[in-house]
């Protein structure tokens, strides 16, 4: 379950990761996972991104992870939000930082790099795909923040 917080950034959890929307024209830049089950949520839809390393900022670990998934380099990361929340794979609390970056300009020079397909969808398709609640969550509550700021 998605639990929204205030917490102060001094009792951050000790787990953290970096997760962004991407968006191609009008659609949703989703990462099919490995199948292996030693990783969260296998063979399950997601957004691109992953742990930060402790010394990173979100920032560069979401440009970092950005660049080993997908061998792009988006221009630039917008901040959304964090939400902690109970990772069953992780067994604890953890700090997931979203972004969001437009991949239209640079999306011809991706290779996928990690995961087992690249997808993208429309909004009303990503229902019907099984991935992470906090994944979907985070989907749906970018997708009426951008219609409500002329994002998409």
């Amino acid at each position: 379950m998605l639990r929204k917080t205030n917490k102060s950034l001094l009792n951050a959890p000790n787990i953290q990761s970096a997760h962004a929307v991407l968006l191609l024209g009008e659609k949703y830049v989703l990462q099919l996972r490995d199948s292996n089950p030693d990783i969260a949520a296998p063979g399950q839809w997601s957004l691109f991104g992953g742990m930060k390393k402790t010394d990173e900022t979100p920032l560069e670990a979401i440009s970092r992870e950005i660049h080993e998934e997908l061998s792009i380099q988006p221009a630039g990361f917008h901040y959304l939000w964090f939400a902690d929340y109970f990772a069953a794979f992780e067994e604890e609390v953890i700090r997931s930082w979203f972004f969001f970056a437009d991949v239209n300009f640079i999306w011809a020079e991706h290779k996928l790099l990690e995961g087992q397909s690249v997808g993208k969808f429309h909004f009303k398709e990503i229902s019907d795909l099984e991935m992470p609640v906090v994944m979907r969550t985070t989907i749906e509550r970018f997708h009426q923040f951008a219609k409500e700021n002329d994002i998409i």
